[in-house]
C-alpha cells in the first residue's frame, strides 16, 4: 500500500504526493458500492447476483439504495487514489477507456474500490486491469448477463479469459483440490475442441472438460451439482 503522504527532498525541491488521508477516512468501509438507486456493486461474490464479470473481478447485485454515489467525469493526468478495506494506491489517470477495456491507472487498482480524486470525488470504480469511468459503469449495468450455463466454471473454483486460460483459482474449491494451476488451457468440452469462450453456449450438468496442465492433457469427469 503506498502511504497516504510523502514528502521526500531532493537536491533542495520537495517531492509531494497527495494526502489522501480524508478521502480514505471517507471510503474505506465500502465494501459494496452503491453506484446508483437500484444497483450496487461487490468484489465478494453474493447469494444473489445479476451477473459477474470474471474480467473485471465484480459482481453487479439489486439494491435499494437511498444514498448512492454520484460519479463525476475526470481528464488524464489527475491524481487519484483506488480505496478499499485498509488499501490506498494512489496515481495518475493514465490512459483513457476503450471499448470494452478499462481506464488505465498509473499503479494498481482493487477490485470493487472507490477511485477517489484529491477533493475525495468519486471517479470511477476499480477493477482488474484499471477502472470504470461513469461511462463504464452504464455499460456493466446496461451488458448481457453472463451466461448460466458457464458458471461451472465459477462452482469448479476457477476463473478462465476469453482463450479459456485459467487466470485465477479460488482457494478450497475444485480446481484447487486438483492441483489445477495459473496459466492451465481448457482444450475439450465433452470431446469438442474449444478455443475461445465465446464457443461455450452450453455445458450440461455431467460433463468431461479436458485440461492442458504445462504440456500434459488431462481429462476430469465433472458432475453437476443437482
Amino acid at each position: 500500500m503506498k502511504k497516504l503522504f510523502m514528502n521526500i527532498p531532493i537536491l533542495g525541491y520537495s517531492l509531494t504526493y497527495p494526502d489522501f488521508s480524508l478521502c480514505y477516512k471517507k471510503y474505506k468501509n465500502y465494501s459494496i458500492i452503491p453506484i446508483s438507486e437500484h444497483y450496487s456493486i461487490t468484489a465478494n461474490k453474493p447469494k444473489k447476483f445479476i451477473k459477474y464479470n470474471d474480467k473485471y473481478g465484480i459482481y453487479l447485485i439489486k439494491a435499494n439504495n437511498k444514498h448512492y454515489l454520484h460519479f463525476k467525469k475526470s481528464h488524464l493526468g489527475v491524481w487519484l487514489a483506488s480505496i478499499k478495506n485498509g488499501q490506498v494506491y494512489s496515481g495518475n489517470y493514465a490512459e483513457y477507456p476503450k471499448t470494452n477495456i478499462p481506464a488505465k491507472f498509473s499503479t494498481k487498482t482493487t477490485p470493487a474500490s472507490i477511485m477517489s480524486d484529491i477533493f475525495c470525488n468519486p471517479i470511477g470504480v476499480g477493477v482488474n486491469g484499471g477502472f470504470l469511468t461513469v461511462s463504464g459503469i452504464k455499460k456493466f449495468i446496461t451488458s448481457k448477463k453472463t451466461s448460466v450455463n458457464k458458471n461451472i466454471f465459477e462452482n469448479l473454483g476457477i476463473i478462465v479469459d476469453n482463450n479459456l486460460i485459467i487466470t485465477k483459482i479460488i482457494p478450497n474449491s475444485w480446481a484447487n483440490r486438483h492441483y489445477l494451476s495459473i496459466g492451465t488451457k481448457i482444450i475439450e468440452i465433452n470431446g469438442k475442441k474449444v478455443n475461445t469462450l465465446k464457443e461455450i453456449k452450453l455445458i450440461p450438468k455431467n460433463v468431461t472438460i479436458t485440461f492442458n496442465i504445462n504440456g500434459i492433457i488431462w481429462k476430469a469427469n465433472i458432475k453437476g451439482k443437482k
